[in-house]
């Protein structure tokens, strides 16, 4: 392949969702068992003394491993719906709404993602859960420097349109983000950075959605997919 050479479209998306769930999946357990330890010796400490759960330099580093090991945990369960084959499985938008909410908090960005918001018949659709979570994390990205993400939806899952708005500073995808979502960039040009955008929109060709990317103003991108 050359330099100038595009990707190939002949993408396997089913091994790349069945090595997404075994990564989470091996990871989750550990992660889950961090927690579960750091929620142990808060107990115990608790019996022993009747002060508060861990104090010093101790209650310190449990802090910040449980921030930590919290972070990843719901970062997890994101990836886990959005790249891997649990997404497919989804009957309705709950758990997905969840694990993004989760993917955002502590951080600058804000999410508003109603209930029942795309309409959980909506979710009959193939891909369409794993296409909400994406398009998501994309407009979570654009707000280096916080903001909202909302999401919006009408239609139904034979024929329908979700609309993922960031509201902020930049407010805009870059331009080899938006390059790798369209499908446009080179291999020698996808990095750590925009191999999600790839794989975002890779994901949405293989069940049929198009996406457009639309920058309103300086601190409004619009993110559309359509069936």
């Amino acid at each position: 392949m050359t330099e100038s050479s595009s990707l190939p479209v002949s993408v396997d998306i089913r091994v790349l969702e069945l090595l997404a769930s075994k990564l989470c999946h091996d990871l989750v357990s550990p992660v889950g068992a961090i927690r579960n330890g750091l929620e142990l010796i808060e107990e115990m400490q608790e019996d022993e003394d009747g002060g508060p759960a861990v104090g010093g330099f101790l209650g310190e580093a449990v802090k910040l491993i449980d921030h930590s090991s919290g972070q990843a945990d719901r970062r997890l369960r994101v990836f886990r719906l959005a790249y891997g084959v649990a997404g497919r499985d989804q009957k309705g938008f709950g758990d997905a709404r969840a694990a993004a909410a989760g993917y955002v908090e502590g951080g600058r960005t804000r999410l508003d993602w109603p209930d029942r918001v795309p309409h959980d018949m909506t979710a009959q659709r193939r891909g369409v859960v794993k296409l909400v979570l994406n398009l998501v994390m994309l407009a979570d990205e654009a707000l280096t420097h916080g903001g909202l993400v909302s999401v919006a939806a009408d239609g139904d899952e034979t024929a329908g349109r979700i609309t993922v708005t960031a509201a902020g500073r930049p407010g805009t995808l870059k331009p080899e983000t938006a390059a790798a979502l369209a499908g446009t960039a080179t291999a020698e040009a996808l990095s750590p950075r925009t191999i999600h955008a790839y794989l975002a929109g890779r994901l949405a060709e293989s069940d049929g959605f198009r996406i457009a990317v639309a920058t309103e103003s300086s601190e409004r991108l619009v993110l559309t997919a359509e069936w």
